[in-house]
């Protein structure tokens, strides 16, 4: 199924994996949203991808203002909606050990992993084509984690436990999801120094013996949106994390 013609929402999508999804999505010939918090990001990403793409400022873990932004939006054909646990690097820091780590902060994770994704779906689907998909994002942390992951992975693991029942529920819109190892993004410079030496080991005992790029994650993405068949499929792409 082509995605020449085809209108794609991202949002997330003025850096890291959501920049790299809208160059490839616009080099296919899809019409491309991509929404983000930052006006001058999103106006800076806009001039990268080129071809036909609309800006939209968004929080997405603001629910009155997903259910806004969709209402304006109209009818598109796919979705993923991209947000990081931790945008920055105070958020960064304060992913530590279960016991040591703030309440509100677990709350936050699960509000930028989870809630934004949730909220998404439910003002997004009513949107979309007949013949749409939607790409939630995970992790391979519910498969294999590490220690101060603990908020990320919970978020993640619920994540793939809703799209299968939104897979059924939603039918014939198709629900996948991406679960990504660890990947170099803008965002990774946010990780403490010490965290970042453990993602290095880590690389280093993988089939693949490097962090994974924006655009190797795109390429997932585009292809459970393309794919006619996939609906409830988790696609790990890890460089073989899990197998470790």
């Amino acid at each position: 199924m082509s995605l020449a013609g085809s209108r794609i929402v991202i949002i997330g999508g003025s850096s890291g994996i959501g920049l790299a999804t809208a160059k490839a999505a616009a080099s296919r010939g899809a019409r491309v949203v991509i929404g983000g918090r930052r006006r001058e990001r999103l106006q800076d990403a806009a001039a990268q991808i080129g071809g036909h793409v609309e800006t939209r400022a968004i929080d997405a873990t603001d629910e009155p203002a997903m259910e806004a932004f969709f209402r304006e939006l109209g009818q598109f054909d796919h979705l993923t909606v991209l947000v990081p646990s931790a945008p920055d690097k105070s958020g960064s820091a304060k992913l530590v050990d279960f016991l040591e780590m703030e309440p509100g902060q677990f709350e936050t994770v699960f509000r930028n992993r989870f809630w934004s994704q949730v909220y998404g779906v439910r003002y997004g689907a009513p949107r979309l084509s007949r013949g749409g998909s939607i790409v939630l994002m995970s992790s391979s942390q519910p498969r294999k984690t590490i220690p101060n992951y603990s908020a990320s992975s919970a978020a993640a693991g619920a994540i793939e436990a809703l799209a299968r029942s939104l897979a059924m529920e939603l039918a014939p819109i198709r629900v996948n999801v991406i679960a990504p190892g660890f990947i170099a993004t803008p965002g990774t410079g946010h990780i403490p120094a010490e965290r970042r030496a453990r993602w290095d080991r880590i690389a280093e005992s993988q089939p693949v013996k490097r962090l994974g790029t924006p655009e190797e994650i795109a390429g997932g993405i585009l292809f459970l949106m393309e794919n006619a068949y996939a609906t409830a499929t988790v696609l790990d792409i890890d460089g073989g994390y899990r197998l470790t």
